[in-house]
């Protein structure tokens, strides 16, 4: 399995979308804070762990290499 910055900025993408729907929800009170909340706190862990993905992703073919044992 190969990983793509564009397979990788998908993910991004889409955490920082749910990240920025919750907060304008909730900026609207259309949802209740524990319901952004809630969002917040699964969609942020997402979004570092995509960012480092992609920040280390090839645009090419390469595979990240596994790092020690």
């Amino acid at each position: 399995m190969t990983m793509k910055r564009k397979t990788v900025t998908y993910g991004l993408a889409a955490s920082a979308i749910a990240i920025a729907a919750a907060w304008a929800a909730l900026a609207a009170a259309l949802i209740p804070p524990w319901a952004a909340a809630t969002v917040l706190v699964v969609a942020f862990p997402v979004l570092v762990l995509f960012l480092g993905l992609w920040w280390r992703a090839p645009g090419g073919e390469e595979d990240i290499p596994f790092i020690g044992y």
